[in-house]
This record gives structure tokens, sequence and C-alpha cells, in this order.
């Protein structure tokens, strides 16, 4: 079993509207990123963090810890619509490389999306207890002194996130081109 915390609390402003409840092929984007989970880890528990989680992603993972009880927490932000494929490859990644803490996607960049990635739980909350405070500041700083695997994601996998309306537009092209 593992936990998956959902990162569907921010307030949309970039794009216009509530991220979670915006529709891309029928279905809203919370529907797909518990789709997306439910693909890749069929024990999953799945805990969404909405607007009673604010402070941005940081805070919202760090409240959201204390509902965990597995070993490992994957997060998925919810503008990741097609991050089934990245996820499989984390997942196999956690599997073979176990003694890490944190199994992360990088593009062909290397840009690492740390929002779409599996942590160990108590490497998680040690790195949580560091500040008092996590409102307002980045995920990043949260996660990246973390021991990370990084998982090479090339370019046919989209790791495209929904914040504006021309991500919006894009991702309704991919969906209607396949």
């Amino acid at each position: 079993m593992t936990d998956w915390l959902i990162l569907a609390g921010g307030s949309g402003s970039r794009l216009g509207q509530d991220k979670a409840a915006t529709p891309l092929d029928g279905r809203t984007l919370l529907d797909r990123a518990r789709a997306t989970i439910d693909s890749v880890d069929d024990t999953a528990t799945i805990h969404v963090l909405d607007q009673a989680y604010p402070g941005g992603p940081a805070a919202a993972v760090v409240a959201g810890l204390t509902r965990c009880e597995s070993a490992h927490v994957g997060v998925l932000a919810v503008d990741m619509p097609f991050a089934a494929d990245a996820l499989v490859h984390v997942w196999s990644a956690r599997v073979k490389q176990p003694a890490a803490d944190a199994w992360v996607p990088v593009d062909s960049s290397g840009r690492r999306q740390w929002l779409c990635a599996v942590y160990r739980s108590s490497a998680l909350a040690t790195a949580a207890d560091s500040v008092d405070e996590w409102s307002g500041r980045s995920f990043a700083s949260l996660v990246s002194q973390l021991a990370c695997v990084d998982v090479p994601i090339d370019d046919s996998i989209s790791l495209l996130d929904i914040d504006t309306p021309d991500d919006l537009r894009r991702a309704r092209e991919r969906t209607t081109n396949g």
C-alpha cells in the first residue's frame, strides 16, 4: 500500500478557473489524477489536498503527511493530466533502486518534476520537521536535499502541467490528436 497525495488546492488564478474541476476530454482534472494513480498503483490510498490545505504545495504536503501511514508517499499535482507514463517509470525505479528517499521524473532538459514523484515517508517527514512554517515556501525547498533517484523521461512522455489557458489548449489538442 502507498499513500498518494493529490495536490488540488491551488487557486487556479493563472488558468482563470478551479483546476481540479476543469474538464479535459470529458473528465475533470481531479478524476484524471485519480485514474492516473489507480493505473500505476492498484493498492493506493488517495488523499485529495484541496483548499482546506492552504499555503502552497509544500505546506499542503507537510499537512497531508499526517494522513499517511505507508512507507512511501506519492505526490501528484492535479494539473498533470498525462503523468501516468512518467509515474510508471517512477514506480519501477522505486522497486529497482529502493535505497533512495525520492524517485523523481526528469525531462530531457534536466528539469525535475517534484510534483509527480514518490517519496520515502520518513525522509519527507524529517525534511518537513526542518522548518517551522512551510506556507509560501517552494516545494523544491522541502525535497531538494533528499537522496533522489532521477528517473529520465523521454520526450514522448508528457509532463505538461496546466497552469494557463494556453496550457489547457495544448492539453485539449493532445487529447484530440492522440
